[in-house]
């Protein structure tokens, strides 16, 4: 007999899912606020197909999509000419490193992400990549 009913897995699984998601609306909406704050940002919005997603334009023209993800999705690699995505992830890095609840932050080798730790052990990926 299985320690859990079906129904009680999927009850958690929802529960789980739904937690996954408002963390990532909420961070993207943090990182929004925050983004529209920097002189070198033209403008920054949440993308309304994707609530974790924040499309940003830079005053230099650069498109960027930073995308705020949960689970064991890894970023993809940052090609050689994306140097100002992986500063802007320098940049978010900088800032959210001592915000209160934040445990710890860290870059992802060859990407323009960062991976952050909340102090309760809940973790999650940033992701800055190129915007059509």
């Amino acid at each position: 007999m299985p320690l859990f009913s079906q129904a009680e897995i999927d009850a958690a699984r929802e529960r789980e899912a739904a937690r996954n998601a408002s963390l990532r609306a909420t961070t993207a909406g943090e990182l929004r606020t925050w983004l529209t704050a920097q002189d070198d940002v033209a403008d920054a919005v949440i993308r309304p197909d994707a609530p974790g997603t924040v499309a940003v334009r830079l005053a230099d023209g650069l498109l960027a999509a930073v995308t705020v993800s949960t689970g064991d999705v890894l970023p993809p690699a940052t090609a050689s000419g994306a140097a100002a995505h992986q500063a802007l992830a320098e940049r978010i890095r900088t800032w959210l490193t001592g915000e209160t609840g934040i445990g710890q932050t860290w870059l992802i080798p060859r990407t323009a992400a960062l991976g952050v730790e909340l102090e309760d052990g809940t973790d999650f990926t940033i992701t800055v990549s190129p915007r059509t």
